[in-house]
Formats: C-alpha cells, structure tokens, sequence
C-alpha cells in the first residue's frame, strides 16, 4: 500500500477517535447521582439530627419522623437494621419492618455514609434475647432501651 493510500484513511479514522470520545459519559457533578433509597423515597428536607431525635425521643414516641446522621453499624446477617451514631453510646436502631415472606427491603451489610430514614419512632427496652440476637448480628447495644425507628424508606449517601 502507497503512503498516498494510508494518508488517505487517516480523515476517517480521526473522525472515529473523535466521534468515539463525543460518547463518553461526562462525571456527574450532582451530588445525588450517588444516593441510593431502599424502601420508599425519604425528603431529606425534613429530616431532623439523629441527636436532636434521640434526646426528644420520649416525646416522639409513636410518631413518625424523618432523622438523619452518620451509619454507624449495620446487621451483618441480613441487613435488617442499620444504627444512627447520636454522638452518645447510644445510637438509634433503624428496623427494616418484617413480612410474612421476610423483609420489607434490606441494606448491604457493608452500607457506610449519611443516611436520612423516615418511619415510626418506637422507645424500647430490649429484653436479654433481643440484646444476644443484636450481639450475634454485630451490635451489643450499650443500655437495654434503645430509640429505634420502624422504617418505610432509607435514602444514604455513601462516603465519597
């Protein structure tokens, strides 16, 4: 083959490499292009701190709340449940509510991040099988009451 050939193809083959960098998909800048939700949509607008909740939680008992904060564990047999650090020994226990297939929806076991849940604020004191389960599942509560939230939705933005 002639150069005057080869030079030939070089027009198309720029016209490739520049048609096949056009394609690229372009870095998201929205900070939401991470967030995952399980369960239902969770507004963070809302949401309260999972401090603020948890030292009010005897006043919101039975009611249902938007609360956000730092995951701090999460179950690691199912990913049934995940805590909020309150910034005390003491975190607030998200529950992924039951059926009688199994769970509503579950959340990876190794979920890190800021996570904003919405549900039913429930105090409860833990009898001495539940606090063995939870130790089994990698959480020995701290006190045996606890401030725990029956969730509908979790929305988490993981850590970048």
């Amino acid at each position: 083959m002639s150069t005057l050939a080869r030079l030939r193809g070089l027009p198309a083959l720029f016209c490739v490499i520049i048609i096949a960098g056009a394609c690229q998909p372009e870095p998201s800048s929205d900070p939401d292009a991470t967030v995952r939700t399980y369960g239902a949509s969770v507004e963070k607008a809302s949401a309260r701190a999972a401090s603020e909740v948890a030292a009010s939680a005897s006043a919101l008992d039975g009611e249902t709340v938007t609360v956000t904060g730092r995951i701090s564990t999460v179950c690691q047999k199912k990913g049934c449940w995940l805590a909020l650090d309150t910034g005390t020994a003491t975190p607030i226990r998200v529950l992924v509510p039951r059926t009688d297939e199994g769970y509503e929806f579950t959340v990876p076991t190794t979920l890190t991040g800021q996570a904003t849940a919405m549900g039913t604020l429930q105090t409860v004191t833990l009898d001495a099988a539940t606090q063995e389960h939870l130790a089994e599942d990698g959480d020995a509560p701290a006190e045996a009451q606890e401030v725990q939230i029956v969730a509908t939705g979790i929305r988490v933005a993981p850590d970048a």
